[in-house]
């Protein structure tokens, strides 16, 4: 447990340095907070994979619970606001991504490893990986629409952005929503095709609520990027298709996999 709690305050102070270092720009302070930020935050990345290698040597052989897929997912976020970090502009949003990376860690690290496979293999190692890299981007789009919105609002509103003034410009914000999402979409697209290869039987395996909503979340990502590309869709219509097809996704994984382990004892088989 003491790792991720060293992972989860390094994310926090890396996203106050980041943000600190947006919000005075390229003063001294502002480039000590950047350099400080990113520092802490790689090093918060470095405990948290540790931590997951650690459970991982527990058993090999063991499904992911809840917890462990947000902890993974978590990590994932925290890379790429790293990354994003390294383009001066971007440092307030790798600033906001760190933050969600550090909510999702400290909220669901805690899942025990409960149940194991009966099939192990390459196909279903590949299917996780993208699923919970799909759900990654997907996050990160959805934040992203939410603080574009706001910022919008603020702007239109002529009143001060206060701490909102680390996310701009806006258009940086929504280029970034749009190719997390692009991103997201694509890597669920392959998590849906190579999940064909172990599905035997939906109902057998409690697997039929789970790939019904992941379907219905693809074909809302869909109808949104279509209307991106087709249309220029943004601000709150891109918001509103951006959360519900973020919102099925979650009960797709989370809150069917909610059901199952917590109060039927199951679990995908």
């Amino acid at each position: 447990m003491l790792l991720p709690l060293i992972a989860v305050a390094c994310y926090l102070f890396g996203a106050v340095g980041l943000a600190f270092g947006a919000y005075y720009g390229v003063s001294h302070h502002g480039r000590g907070g950047r350099i400080a930020g990113l520092l802490i935050a790689c090093v918060g990345v470095l405990v948290h994979l540790a931590a997951l290698a650690v459970e991982l040597k527990l058993d090999p052989q063991v499904v992911l619970s809840l917890g462990d897929t947000a902890a993974i997912v978590s990590a994932m976020i925290a890379i790429t606001a790293i990354v994003v970090a390294l383009r001066p502009r971007l440092r307030g949003m790798a600033a906001l991504l760190l933050l969600i990376a550090a909510l999702l860690e400290a909220a669901f690290s805690e899942g025990a490893r409960n149940f194991t496979t009966g099939r192990p293999g390459w196909e279903l190692a590949f299917h996780v990986a993208m699923a919970t890299t799909a759900f990654a981007f997907l996050t990160i789009g959805a934040v992203l629409a939410v603080a574009q919105v706001l910022v919008d609002r603020r702007l239109r509103s002529r009143k001060p952005l206060g701490i909102l003034r680390i996310l701009t410009p806006i258009e940086s914000l929504e280029s970034g929503c749009f190719h997390s999402i692009f991103a997201g979409f694509a890597l669920l697209t392959l998590a849906l095709v190579s999940g064909a290869f172990f599905i035997e039987n939906l109902f057998a395996q409690h697997l039929v609520h789970k790939v019904v909503l992941a379907m219905i979340a693809w074909v809302v990502f869909g109808v949104l990027l279509l209307g991106r590309w087709r249309f220029g869709w943004r601000g709150r219509k891109a918001l509103r298709w951006t959360l519900a097809g973020y919102v099925l996704l979650v009960l797709s994984y989370f809150g069917s996999k909610l059901v199952l382990e917590n109060l039927l004892g199951r679990h995908w088989g």
